[in-house]
């Protein structure tokens, strides 16, 4: 139940992402042939940004390696397109972006629709990605605050079963111990992501080089280091 929903979530990113594509194609090919130069310059950058998106949340063509490795150096260089609130103000900016930059510059009523139509879906699922991002932010928070003296790293070692650190279902098992919270498995993943150190662009160059250094795995399910659980038990405010 899980993955579709965690699936669900990537495709409406997807769409919105494309979205912005689209708007930001057409707009472009009006403004190149009305030799509006600065505009069109906005809008390609637009497009090109709005493809970075998209490919970090396909649902078709993974299998490519062109793709895989476009998703390493995405999440490399814009770790905040890798996380849900980070990803919703993103969208928010370039949906607001592309339609002034279309209405404004642009006197067709159909190009204004269309972009008012191709803007609105982005910016929707923004402001609704905002919204989630800080709600689940905020209940990790709350499991954070009940943790934050008790957690050390003498205190992991009985829910560590792996020595690379704590599985999924092992950090579920801690906050559930000391603060009453339980995550699901999608939750799990965000938090995977915001809290380790070493994230999974590097654990996956590290793996095409030398398989399995420097990054924690129990088989094929990454393990967050203990060094990063107390790090974040006895630090602040972290946004999914």
């Amino acid at each position: 139940m899980q993955p579709a929903r965690n699936n669900e979530m990537n495709d409406f990113f997807f769409w919105a992402a494309m979205c912005i594509v689209i708007g930001s194609l057409l707009g472009g090919t009006c403004l190149f042939f009305s030799m509006k130069a600065v505009e069109f310059l906005q809008l390609t950058y637009l497009m090109v940004f709005g493809a970075a998106l998209a490919i970090m949340d396909t649902p078709v063509l993974k299998s490519i390696k062109f793709v895989g490795m476009s998703k390493l150096y995405i999440g490399k260089h814009f770790s905040l397109i890798t996380r849900v609130t980070g990803k919703g103000v993103v969208l928010i900016f370039m949906g607001s972006a592309l339609f002034m930059t279309i209405w404004d510059t642009l006197e067709s009523g159909f190009m204004r629709f269309l972009a008012a139509l191709l803007c609105l879906f982005p910016v929707c699922i923004g402001f609704t990605a905002v919204v989630v991002g800080f709600f689940k932010s905020t209940r990790l928070d709350k499991a954070r605050k009940q943790m934050q003296h008790i957690v050390d790293h003498e205190g992991l070692h009985q829910f560590a079963r792996h020595e690379g650190g704590l599985s999924m279902e092992a950090f579920n098992d801690l906050c559930q111990t000391h603060s009453g919270i339980k995550f699901e498995r999608l939750d799990l993943q965000l938090i995977f992501n915001a809290l380790s150190s070493n994230p999974a662009w590097r654990a996956q160059v590290a793996a095409s080089t030398q398989p399995r250094q420097g990054y924690g795995y129990a088989g094929e399910a990454p393990l967050l280091p203990k060094e990063d659980v107390v790090a974040w038990a006895k630090g602040g405010f972290v946004f999914l």
